[in-house]
């Protein structure tokens, strides 16, 4: 049997009665009565004292009511029933209901998961302050959801009261309402008197900024803990007074990763161990742990040593300033995200705005482990004189950034795929074309990823670099993964050093070759036997020198040596003097060019082997190891500088012969010209540190700096060198390519291999 009666509140409710031990449920619902609403709840984000809980006070005074502006998307109102009951009648009476018109929808539902719309997108009459009644087919709902979106005034949504009928069970009104948290009065719910650890979860992120603190040469980082209970920076890390933002700013005069590095930054990185300093923060040797994530198709030993399985970060925010000043490839453009891997990067996403542009574009390049480096323009180029991208983004913009890969099924193998997707304020969405990373060389054991989100400048350029700056303002910001595997077989890690010496190398002289005994072959303990790496005519051999014969072709020389395995803190410098001839070249980019290489123990490379681009030799391909260049007899010597380059899994066949097959880490130094018939002393320096390896540049002339030059390659794992090679490129030393000529190249009068500790 049933009863009907009215009910708390007013409410009329149908109750079951129990026969026996067995309860009837309400089957007929009859009646179209008022229902307890027991709490009506927004966002956060609503205007001052008009919280959602007004509109079921009973009370239609314009002073008791729920305003929230959309601010390019809708607004809504969630109302509880308290139970499952049967909805058939929506009365809402809107604020200034009289003057304007709502524009609304209205969703229903049972679980408070999923909604199905039971009045569709309309408009309220714009007649009256009182209740305005909307029909509803009856619907079973606990859940009722008001969708506003903006009026035909502005773009606020405001309703005085709501009155909800049917039928259905009792329901009991709570005594006092509940009341919606007011968020933040900045954007997003932000709140400008928070720190931004308090408006955002940063427990998964430590930050760098271009400060140095400590004194030690390196950028300060703020890691997880201390970042989450609200450190700040008011020079580069704080909040923005206006909206409650996170903000980034970072100018090219701040300290970088490592004492001249080629970029600065005020950025974040992500830390899946959340504070777990006893998990460390990467592995020797570049394989996944518990603090980074790895694409679903590695293996699964690194996907079950990992923390997380592929990966989704999400980003609202604004570009507010950009660097006006400098060179014109760096102008203004600056990283605003990255998936960052051991050593190369899967993403790194550009906004880049040219002083006489209105809007900048966005694009991002691919660069991977395996292979050339990718760029990819989404919303206007990347060139430096492109017209006004008309679809691009102003400064203080607000737009959203997904960056996500994930993995696709392709018979039994598995897909690695980037996706971008950018979502305009007013919910456009520009997708990229998916990027398929299969042959980059991350799904491997010994790779692994994590997220990087802020302000990492592109510009080191400018000639104002304390005031010249990028600032970078986060409304919103989140990162997700799939779980890791719990179970899988034992990472196979191997020593990240040269399997030919797996005894850290030691400090001393390494070799030490003044050529005095005319002869390229090693002929005492401190001699090196020298080989040819192109032509076989490269190399002049007199009494007290060694000629790098070049004038007028492109040729290079190299020697091997015991290979020395680097331990923290150790430093393997190579100096060479040498003198130049009577001719030296014009406007020739990076034509001399020094390296030293990890042999990976092939022992072909102690002999001459030619390469060109024509026959290229294999053996020169995949070698780890580092180069600098020399720019040399530019038309603006102010334009010449020390560029710092990292060899990769390339298929060129070459070792120092072109620059394709290198990664370009960074340049800068004091601008020099070189003189003919000048005696000069260069050095090529790597040093191991626990971020990674420092690559330094040096050229001297008579005793004095002229230009110096160094990058940090954070996070590498090179640390094992066994080979010492020169490249110089056709028509830059000398007028003539043949042996026992004058002017016909370098002059090496002491090359020196030493280790430093």
């Amino acid at each position: 049997m049933k009863n009907c009666n009215w009910g708390i509140a007013g409410t009329f409710v149908c109750i079951a009665t129990v026969i026996g031990t067995q309860v009837l449920a309400n089957s007929a619902c009859d009646a179209n009565d008022s229902l307890t609403i027991i709490s009506a709840t927004d966002d956060g984000l609503f205007d001052d004292i008009y919280g959602p809980h007004n509109v079921i006070d009973g009370v239609t005074d314009p002073t008791s009511r729920w305003s929230n502006e959309s601010l390019g998307a809708p607004k809504s109102v969630l109302l509880d029933l308290g139970a499952e009951q049967t909805l058939k009648g929506l009365s809402i009476a809107w604020y200034k209901g009289n003057e304007r018109a709502t524009r609304f929808n209205v969703e229903a539902s049972v679980d408070g998961d999923t909604f199905t719309t039971i009045v569709g997108d309309r408009q309220s009459g714009g007649q009256t302050l009182d209740l305005e009644d909307y029909a509803i087919d009856p619907v079973k709902a606990r859940y009722v959801r008001i969708n506003g979106n903006g009026n035909t005034s502005n773009d606020w949504n405001s309703i005085t009261e709501v009155v909800a009928t049917g039928c259905g069970v009792a329901v009991e009104k709570p005594d006092q309402p509940v009341i919606t948290e007011k968020l933040g009065s900045g954007l997003f719910g932000l709140d400008p008197a928070k720190t931004p650890g308090e408006n955002f979860d940063l427990t998964g992120w430590y930050v760098t900024t271009p400060a140095d603190d400590d004194g030690d040469g390196k950028a300060d980082s703020v890691y997880e803990n201390e970042l989450a209970a609200g450190w700040t920076d008011p020079r580069f890390f704080y909040t923005d007074p206006a909206t409650g933002g996170m903000v980034f700013r970072v100018t090219p005069a701040g300290a970088k990763t490592s004492k001249n590095t080629s970029y600065t930054r005020t950025e974040l990185r992500g830390m899946l161990r959340k504070g777990d300093y006893t998990i460390e923060t990467r592995v020797e040797g570049g394989y996944p742990n518990k603090n980074n994530w790895v694409f679903s198709s590695a293996p699964l030993s690194a996907r079950a040593a990992s923390a997380g399985v592929d990966g989704k970060l999400t980003a609202t925010l604004a570009v507010n300033q950009v660097t006006r000043q400098g060179a014109d490839g760096q102008v203004g453009r600056v990283v605003i995200g990255q998936i960052h891997a051991k050593n190369d990067e899967p993403i790194r996403l550009y906004y880049r705005k040219l002083p006489k542009n209105k809007y900048g574009s966005i694009y991002y390049a691919h660069d991977p482990e395996v292979g050339k480096e990718t760029w990819v323009e989404v919303i206007g180029g990347r060139g430096n004189r492109i017209p006004n991208p008309d679809d691009g983004f102003a400064l203080d913009e607000v737009f959203t950034y997904e960056i996500e890969v994930k993995g696709e099924a392709d018979g039994d193998q598995i897909i690695p795929m980037l996706h971008l997707k950018i979502i305009r304020d007013d919910g456009t969405e520009i997708v990229a074309k998916p990027f398929d990373m299969r042959d980059s060389g991350f799904s491997v054991e010994d790779e692994f990823m994590f997220f990087k989100a802020g302000a990492y400048t592109g510009n080191n350029t400018s000639p104002e670099p304390e005031t010249d700056f990028d600032r970078v303002i986060f409304y919103a910001l989140d990162h997700s993964h799939d779980p890791a595997p719990e179970d899988g077989p034992a990472l196979e890690m191997v020593a990240a050093v040269d399997p030919i010496s797996t005894e850290p190398a030691r400090p001393g002289v390494v070799f030490e070759d003044d050529f005095a005994d005319g002869s390229r072959a090693s002929g005492s303990e401190s001699d090196s036997n020298w080989w040819t790496t192109s032509s076989s005519s490269a190399i002049e051999i007199a009494t007290g020198s060694l000629g790098l014969v070049s004038g007028g072709s492109g040729r290079g020389i190299r020697t091997t040596f015991s290979p020395q395995a680097l331990s923290e803190g150790q430093t393997l410098k190579a100096t060479f003097d040498f003198n130049t001839p009577d001719t030296i070249g014009t406007d020739r980019d990076s034509a001399f060019r020094i390296g030293l290489f990890d042999t990976l123990g092939r022992p072909e490379l102690e002999g001459d082997l030619s390469a060109s681009s024509k026959q290229p030799n294999p053996l020169y391909d995949g070698l780890p190891g580092y180069m600098i260049d020399f720019d040399i007899g530019l038309s603006d010597p102010a334009a010449a500088n020390i560029n710092v380059r990292k060899h990769k899994q390339d298929t060129q066949g070459r070792l120092l012969g072109t620059t394709k097959g290198y990664q370009g880490l960074g340049s800068g130094g004091a601008p020099y010209q070189f003189e003919p018939k000048t005696s000069y002393t260069g050095e090529l320096a790597v040093r191991k540190t626990s971020d990674g390896i420092e690559i330094s540049g040096v050229l001297s002339k008579n005793g004095e700096v002229v230009s110096e030059f160094s990058h940090l390659d954070e996070g590498s794992d090179v640390n094992s060198f066994g080979m010492l090679a020169f490249h110089v490129n056709s028509k830059t030393f000398g007028s003539s390519k043949t042996k026992d000529t004058p002017d016909n190249g370098l002059d090496f009068t002491r090359v020196k291999v030493e280790v430093l500790h």
